[in-house]
């Protein structure tokens, strides 16, 4: 399911979305596990021929292929320093962001990667990329992760999309079952085991393997004190009305995040 870019789709419903399917599996008593995937530099990745041949297929008319074809050709970028220009460098790959179209065309390009999920369940918001499955047993769990993350990376190596292994991370989501030691490894198609963290910045919220949600209120709770203290030290240097419009937006974001730990 791709929630990015996506009207009535944001980051809190499809934060809600992954956390209720955990939050059932846990609840059935099953192991839960996931993988969250980081691509490297996923917007300027995007091959136009490849894009080209996904609008193809959704059935865009000859005339608008060639509209398309156009604007994506002769591109070029500069860069600029100290008011000197560079010379201008063609753009081979990538979508144009900050653009309209930027953010269609992406979704267009890597939507149907979640097809290769198999039996595993598979988010999509933009470029962040959530695997995960659950089952009564831990073995089980992690052979169909396993199984699901080289699918999905097939996916990613077909459309010329690179893994940040750094960055991407895996979790087993675990309340109260038993577990061993040192679960086994979830590793990439060129052999490299993926590190387990307890936990992981997702979407804006902090998920941790207990769901306790305490990580998130520790991170919210020094991102409030910082604004409010920014606030108090000039508020002689705002009007009343100035204090209203920073503080609203502050509060705000803090009690929709808040939501999360209830």
């Amino acid at each position: 399911m791709q929630s990015g870019f996506r009207a009535d789709h944001e980051g809190t419903s499809a934060t809600l979305k992954v956390l209720n399917d955990i939050l059932t599996a846990i609840d059935k008593k099953q192991y839960c596990a996931a993988v969250f995937i980081d691509l490297a530099k996923a917007f300027n990745s995007v091959n136009h021929h490849i894009l080209i041949g996904r609008l193809n297929s959704l059935g865009f008319s000859n005339d608008c292929l060639a509209w398309f074809t156009n604007y994506f050709s002769d591109r070029v970028q500069c860069v600029k320093s100290n008011g000197l220009l560079s010379g201008p460098l063609a753009v081979s790959m990538g979508v144009p962001q900050g653009s309209i179209l930027g953010p269609t065309h992406f979704s267009v390009y890597i939507n149907d990667v979640a097809l290769a999920a198999g039996e595993s369940l598979i988010h999509l918001y933009a470029d962040d990329t959530i695997l995960y499955t659950s089952g009564p047993s831990l073995d089980t769990v992690l052979t169909t992760l396993q199984t699901s993350s080289n699918a999905i990376q097939l996916s990613f190596c077909g459309l010329q999309l690179l893994l940040n292994t750094s960055k991407t991370k895996c979790m087993l989501f675990n309340q109260s079952l038993p577990a061993t030691a040192r679960p086994s490894s979830i590793t990439t198609l060129d052999g490299t085991d993926l590190e387990y963290v307890d936990n992981y910045k997702y979407l804006g919220v902090w998920l941790d393997c207990k769901l306790s949600f305490q990580t998130h209120v520790k991170h919210l709770r020094s991102k409030v004190k910082s604004r409010i203290g920014f606030l108090f030290r000039n508020k002689a240097s705002f009007t009343h009305a100035a204090k209203h419009t920073l503080v609203k937006p502050s509060y705000r974001s803090s009690t929709s995040a808040m939501s999360f730990t209830k």
